[in-house]
């Protein structure tokens, strides 16, 4: 039987060509949204002038050209592949203990399908949807027996309108918290469910005396990596035992949305107080239709914090946004 096809990028694409376009693409288009959030401010300021809505028609068409150009080179992306090596005393000698591979190899499952259903859903809980659950998915695409290495493979599938892909933004986060010295700082990224699946995996390598190797290049061509030894995982370890979060609420509040990224997936509310945090996609059109006028939006607020330290981080994930 034929191997099928596995490279990240369709056959007949010149790999170091799309990914170039499309890191050019992308900071492009984040320096598009750098400058509509500028215009708003202007307008806001000045009034709705027309050389300033000229302007700002004016970068939005930008802004679509580049989300088109962007999704076309993303339909060209297949597979993303990430690539795990365990190293450590009981693997030197291409032996290793099957419970603790197996238990490896579902914390790894486990860490990424909360952070998935984190990029799916608004305010993800605990249990994962049954008819989300494939979408969730790691496949072991291959087995490196020299290393005990594993390569998982799981699916692009990026958006035909934006080339958004929630399987990228999930490897970005997981990438974010794995190699965060401190995971308090990331906490936003990632769901609290994704942080407790994180805490599993590094006891599950401190319990196997394993070090981890993992690498995934981005469809940028970036490539990121984490590597730690058993010193650094115990520090780890030590400091995702004190952090704990508060059970989500549900909050409103009256302003202006003053930032978005659509790119980044972010936004600025400004009202009573500044108000930042994560946009799900399904909101993608509300932000645009709200950007830079009076609104109530409704968000979910989890706040982790750390016990020893005291430190708290807010996470906020946008919900809904209407008229005020």
């Amino acid at each position: 039987m034929p191997r099928p096809d596995t490279r990240p990028w369709r056959e007949g694409v010149d790999p170091e060509q799309a990914e170039r376009r499309l890191r050019w693409a992308r900071e492009l288009l984040d320096d598009a949204d750098e400058a509509i959030q500028a215009q708003q401010r202007i307008i806001k300021h000045d009034g709705k002038l027309e050389a300033h809505l000229l302007s700002l028609n004016a970068l939005r068409s930008q802004q679509r050209q580049l989300r088109g150009e962007i999704a076309e080179l993303m339909q060209q992306r297949q597979f993303e592949f990430v690539d795990f090596a365990l190293d450590g005393p009981k693997y030197s000698g291409h032996r290793a203990n099957a419970m603790h591979l197996g238990a490896f190899l579902h914390a790894v499952q486990k860490l990424y399908a909360h952070i998935k259903h984190g990029k799916l859903v608004r305010n993800a809980g605990q249990r994962i949807a049954p008819s989300l659950l494939g979408q969730c998915q790691l496949d072991v695409e291959a087995f490196f027996p020299s290393s005990f290495g594993v390569r998982f493979v799981a699916h692009t599938d990026s958006d035909l309108d934006d080339g958004y892909s929630a399987t990228n933004e999930a490897l970005e986060a997981t990438f974010d918290l794995i190699t965060a010295e401190y995971p308090l700082e990331v906490a936003e990224r990632v769901t609290p469910w994704g942080m407790r699946q994180y805490r599993n995996l590094v006891t599950t390598l401190v319990k196997a005396e394993a070090t981890p190797k993992v690498r995934w290049v981005s469809p940028e061509g970036d490539e990121r990596s984490w590597t730690a030894d058993q010193n650094a995982l115990l520090t780890l370890q030590n400091r995702l035992v004190v952090l704990h979060h508060e059970e989500p609420r549900t909050l409103d509040a009256v302003g202006v949305l003053t930032g978005a990224s659509l790119r980044r997936r972010r936004f600025e509310f400004s009202g009573q107080h500044l108000i930042t945090g994560t946009t799900p996609k399904e909101l993608e059109g509300k932000v645009t239709e709200f950007f830079g006028k009076p609104c109530r939006i409704v968000y979910s607020e989890t706040i982790f914090f750390d016990d020893r330290t005291d430190q708290e981080k807010r996470s906020r994930t946008l919900m809904d946004i209407t008229l005020p």
